[in-house]
């Protein structure tokens, strides 16, 4: 060991020595000089960065300079968090609207179909009928039983990753079977052996102790319709199937993430509900630094709560960058038209978020702050076995759209599927259905091959 001085500051060195990994090369960056490093930052002086000139006396910040400093870290990280939390708070704000307005316990669904009832949700669409679930792995595996039929849907955690779709999409391509989804809690006493069940079992791992499931029921049968909506059960693995399905009652119920104080509310709430994974452990950290502390009260303090406040609105403006004027080159486009969920590896939103190199971010969140829920089929469609979403914020002269215009879209023949297809208008403030029901021309925001041909349709005014 050496010591130096420098700057009148003691500074203690222990050096050793190094050598190359005997599996290989490995790389050394060019050093940089003793100059060079002196000419980046003075030892007495003004420090110029993007977010203002600091201060340095003897390479100590002034008092002064280490307050802003400690202001601005607590601003950026509270508006990193708002990113990094937008897919869980949308499904916490969900689960707590269910268990606040209903009857409702884990292994019950929510019927969805009035507009008023889909307007809550995310971009929802008109065309089909949902039915939303929630359940709960931390005591025993649940069981979901999806009978043959045109069922789309989706198990999907709390962080919004998916490990199956189910219905026509899933591994039963529609033919029925059950899917037992366990947590990192499940006692492994209440799990079963994917071994010892048959070919109508499949087992899936999920990341959270709560999990989302949806299901729509697809078909022109009314009376077939129902009565495969009355053969889906979920129930605790061990346990009888006794499934309460719940009617939407014309509720408004939002999942829209909500603004402001209320936003970090639903994520206290969420962190103190869901199992801890390790690559969030230091956006805890974070967490903890702003007053938001999992088995803690929420109470942030007043400079805490000043920067809780800033981030949700820098935050969000993020994530409208990133929906709106979004920049990743991986992104898909054609004919401007946006594909919601595809892209690169990296640059969209892929089966568990994640790439062999790293967990993506930005993707995550700008996808959860337009929309909610995804699935393999969504996210890596192939032939005959996956669902498309695209989307556009502009006409064709490049200008956005506007509530006050009205607009003509132009189709050159009918999009081919084998199922259905949707043309759906959102209010982009809050991403749901737009909400024409009080204007005095009351046009629908829903086009699709159900009902309307889009050769006859005029879509405005807009607002």
């Amino acid at each position: 060991m050496k010591s130096s001085f420098m700057a009148g500051v003691a500074v203690a060195t222990m050096t050793f020595g190094h050598g190359v990994l005997a599996s290989g090369e490995i790389r050394i960056p060019v050093v940089q000089s003793q100059e060079e490093f002196a000419a980046e930052m003075p030892v007495t002086g003004t420090v110029e960065t993007f977010f203002g000139d600091f201060e340095l006396e003897h390479s100590f910040p002034t008092e002064e300079t280490a307050a802003r400093i400690y202001e601005l870290i607590d601003h950026q990280r509270a508006a990193q968090l708002y990113l990094w939390a937008l897919p869980i708070v949308a499904q916490e704000r969900m689960a707590q609207n269910y268990f606040r307005n209903f009857d409702f316990d884990y292994g019950d669904f929510v019927r969805i179909e009035s507009f008023n009832e889909r307007r809550g949700y995310l971009t929802a669409n008109e065309t089909t009928n949902y039915a939303l679930g929630l359940l709960n792995t931390k005591g025993a595996a649940t069981v979901l039983e999806v009978p043959p039929g045109i069922v789309i849907g989706m198990v999907i955690d709390m962080w919004q990753e998916s490990p199956t779709d189910i219905g026509i999409f899933g591994p039963f391509s529609g033919k029925g079977g059950k899917h037992v989804i366990v947590g990192p809690n499940t006692p492994q006493h209440m799990r079963p052996d994917q071994k010892k069940l048959g070919d109508d079992f499949q087992v899936h791992e999920i990341g959270t102790d709560r999990a989302v499931v949806l299901a729509r029921v697809a078909g022109a049968d009314v009376e077939l319709v129902q009565e495969t909506w009355n053969q889906i059960q979920m129930y605790q693995y061990g346990s009888e199937p006794d499934t309460t399905v719940h009617p939407g009652g014309d509720k408004f119920l939002p999942t829209i993430q909500p603004r402001g104080m209320a936003f970090w509310k639903v994520l206290h709430a969420a962190i103190n509900n869901e199992a801890l994974a390790e690559r969030d452990r230091l956006f805890m950290y974070w967490l903890r630094s702003l007053g938001i502390e999992r088995g803690k009260p929420f109470e942030p303090n007043e400079r805490q709560t000043a920067a809780l406040l800033d981030g949700a609105k820098v935050g969000e403006m993020m994530a409208k960058s990133f929906v709106f004027s979004e920049r990743l080159d991986g992104v898909l486009r054609e004919f401007d038209w946006r594909y919601v969920l595809g892209g690169e590896w990296g640059d969209g939103i892929k089966y568990d978020q994640s790439t062999q190199n790293f967990d993506i971010f930005d993707p995550r969140a700008r996808y959860t702050y337009e929309a909610q829920l995804t699935s393999p089929s969504m996210t890596v469609p192939r032939p005959g076995k996956a669902q498309g979403y695209v989307a556009k914020f502009e006409g064709s002269d490049g200008e956005r759209l506007k509530g006050e215009e009205r607009y003509v879209m132009k189709f050159d023949r009918e999009p081919e599927t084998d199922l259905f297809w949707s043309l759906t208008i959102y209010d982009p403030d809050t991403r749901v259905l737009l909400d024409n029901r009080g204007l005095e021309s009351g046009d629908d925001v829903t086009v699709d091959s159900w009902t309307t041909s889009p050769r006859r349709t005029t879509m405005g005014p807009l607002s």
